[in-house]
């Protein structure tokens, strides 16, 4: 007894093919999909661009993954562009291996067809044309309701062909190609932008701002002033609004004034200023008397080294305390070319002695104010148009891709048992409710015209 004859073994795949395979799988797409969105809400929950000590303060058991994993910078951090490079490579590989398919689809000659299969669509319906042998007046009817058309001879009779949308085969295309716009937008942003911070004293101004990543000083090309800073509340002591005055100064002129309020940023060059925070800082009116007679008063703001420079004596204000033994008082950084770094405090209204080598200085406090310092969060990002040309390209894409379908209308005239018969058959690959809607609108106008006509 014979055995029954196997198929041969498929041949084993090279390496290359396997590799081709795993980057064009559907289960990979969906692998990273997932994995890009859990990252997201990683990096939606857990607040971004702050120091370690921070994530140490608020979240100490996640310290140590935070920082191996830059989770406080998750969306720069390499597992994650990573990531967003392994899906730009599996939507250009799934791109390429179905490319053949939608070649084949829209080169598809729709009048290369047997009038046979109109008659074994599920949409169809027929006429019997008495008295109509060449079925002109149906042709001219369906052109009518229909559309124009393309038409051939086939079957001993005349096939008529509206067609639409067949373009709409290259909408998937259309659609990863806008989410690799959205990635190179990213990208760009990553490569050529910043994120960084100002802090800035009311009447100060600066130049450069410090890197969220590293802390490095960035320069800005031109100058940002705070001219003022305005802060309203509630009753309940809550911050109702904050707003600073800024001024840009770019060679050496005022080009720009703009007042910053949350969801009001400044944008120069780019380089966009949002309204992010403040703080509160003392400024101390410090008068000096000098042991040979000299005085000097010395504005101190917080942050701040202040010099008297014919004495070769610096100050920075260091603490404050609004009541000590009944009031304000400061404590500044003393240091002069004779004598060691002292800490004084000073209470209003009491002068305080103070000695620095051989000599001898009174110091009193003369007048303490509150002034604000605003917080700015500023960033560059030259991708963000990039980036908003893929989302428009990819809301495109979706209404493309699911609503807007190939639409094929086919009307056949020609002899069948000695009688002329008109066909008329549809296909469409989405939206098919409406397309059946649409078809029996043109029967019903089809028949009309057909037995109007004489």
């Amino acid at each position: 007894m014979e055995s029954p004859t196997q198929p041969p073994p498929e041949p084993a795949k090279s390496l290359f093919d396997r590799i081709y395979d795993l980057f064009s799988s559907l289960r990979l797409a969906i692998f990273l999909l997932i994995a890009l969105a859990v990252a997201s809400i990683i990096g939606t929950l857990l607040p971004q661009g702050k120091d370690l000590a921070f994530y140490g303060e608020h979240f100490p058991r996640l310290l140590s993954l935070i920082r191996v994993l830059d989770l406080g910078d998750m969306y720069h951090s390499w597992w994650f562009l990573a990531l967003m490079g392994l899906f730009a490579l599996n939507l250009v590989t799934c791109t390429i291996r179905r490319l053949p398919v939608t070649l084949r689809l829209y080169r598809r000659d729709s009048l290369a067809l047997d009038p046979d299969r109109l008659a074994r669509m599920s949409l169809r319906h027929s006429w019997v044309l008495h008295g109509n042998p060449g079925g002109e007046r149906a042709a001219a009817c369906f052109r009518e309701r229909a559309g124009r058309t393309r038409t051939a001879e086939i079957g001993g009779g005349t096939l008529h062909l509206v067609e639409h949308g067949r373009w709409t085969y290259w909408a998937l295309y259309g659609l990863h190609a806008s989410i690799l716009v959205i990635f190179l937008g990213a990208l760009v942003g990553w490569i050529w932008g910043f994120h960084g911070d100002l802090l800035l004293m009311e009447g100060d101004t600066a130049d450069s701002i410090t890197n969220r990543r590293g802390g490095a000083p960035i320069p800005l090309g031109f100058q940002v002033r705070c001219d003022d800073f305005d802060v309203s509340f509630y009753e309940t002591g809550a911050p109702k609004e904050y707003r600073s005055d800024l001024t840009v100064i770019d060679g050496g002129r005022e080009v720009l004034h703009r007042s910053v309020v949350v969801n009001r940023p400044l944008t120069y060059k780019g380089i966009t200023f949002y309204q992010a925070n403040y703080q509160a800082a003392p400024e101390a009116a410090v008068r000096i008397e000098a042991a040979d007679g000299a005085t000097k008063t010395l504005v101190v703001p917080a942050y701040q080294t202040v010099t008297w420079p014919e004495k070769g004596i610096s100050l920075r204000l260091i603490q404050y305390m609004p009541n000590v033994h009944g009031g304000a008082a400061v404590r500044l950084l003393w240091a002069d070319r004779d004598g060691p770094l002292q800490g004084p405090w000073l209470i209003k209204g009491r002068p305080t002695p103070l000695t620095s080598g051989d000599k001898e200085f009174s110091l009193s406090l003369i007048d303490l104010r509150q002034r604000f310092m605003t917080g700015l969060s500023v960033k560059k990002d030259p991708g963000v148009w990039i980036v908003w040309l893929g989302c428009t390209g990819l809301i495109l894409g979706f209404v493309v891709v699911f609503w807007v379908g190939h639409r094929r209308l086919w009307l056949w005239v020609g002899p069948r048992d000695g009688k002329t018969v008109a066909v008329l058959a549809g296909q469409t690959n989405k939206n098919k409710t409406a397309f059946e809607d649409d078809f029996h609108r043109i029967v019903k106008a089809m028949d009309r015209c057909l037995e109007a006509t004489p």
